[in-house]
């Protein structure tokens, strides 16, 4: 802007010293001749001062469309190159494995011993930790553990089960074949620890405090085998006849 205002300044000052050298050489110039020339030069100054600015605005919007047709051949760019990307990921993704045929044993919490079958999982846990130091080097519980594990039972059902149905079943000697002579140990003395028996020997004692069923009332003076059931009865002579320990 003040490059033209300077220009309309000089353009005055050459139309005056003109006319200035016209008088001193005698040319008459008709009387209203020096303001047509002034308004003639200001009208030429504004008039390429507006061509400047309408160029400007021009080239302006010239560059305007062009940065933003170079933005869109940007983003589409970005989008081809994510959509790539995204396919190779898909072509390399390792296939996920196959789980189909894996087989996880649940006991159902409805064939826990009466006395926790109720219990919630909550309860249960609770139980097994608080009782989980009476079966730290406890000589009996490694080999019962096994035991559970052949059958695929390695939760909490192993603390809330009963190792053998002795109170609803008689069993026959083919049922404890192969089994260690601490699990057929055990499986005798569940019969007593069901009805509350309070063990003399420690090892059995603190594997049954070792169970969360398991609640030691009756002292060994004060307990009688007339509580037991015949089919306890029977399965008691059986597993008396197997145990070696």
């Amino acid at each position: 802007m003040g490059n033209i205002l300077d220009l309309i300044d000089e353009a005055k000052y050459e139309l005056r010293r003109i006319f200035k050298k016209k008088g001193e050489d005698g040319v008459k110039l008709p009387a209203n001749f020096k303001r047509w020339a002034i308004e003639l030069g200001i009208a030429l100054v504004v008039g390429i001062f507006a061509g400047c600015i309408t160029y400007g605005l021009l080239n302006k919007e010239d560059k305007s469309l062009k940065i933003a047709s170079e933005d869109t051949v940007a983003i589409e760019d970005e989008q081809t190159a994510a959509a790539a990307d995204g396919t190779s990921q898909e072509a390399t993704e390792e296939p996920e494995e196959d789980f189909s045929d894996v087989v996880i044993t649940v006991v159902d919490p409805s064939g826990y011993a009466p006395a926790v079958a109720n219990w919630s999982q909550d309860e249960v846990s609770a139980a097994v930790s608080e009782r989980s130091s009476y079966l730290e080097k406890n000589k009996y519980w490694t080999a019962v553990a096994s035991y559970w594990e052949s059958k695929g039972v390695t939760d909490n059902a192993r603390y809330c089960t009963y190792l053998f149905d002795t109170d609803k079943k008689v069993y026959s000697a083919s049922d404890f074949s192969g089994l260690s002579p601490e699990v057929i140990h055990i499986a005798k003395n569940e019969i007593y620890a069901r009805h509350g028996y309070s063990f003399k020997d420690v090892q059995i004692y603190n594997y049954f405090m070792g169970q969360v069923w398991y609640t030691p009332t009756v002292l060994p003076a004060d307990f009688s085998e007339d509580t037991f059931s015949e089919t306890e009865v029977k399965n008691l002579d059986l597993i008396n006849s197997l145990d070696s320990l």
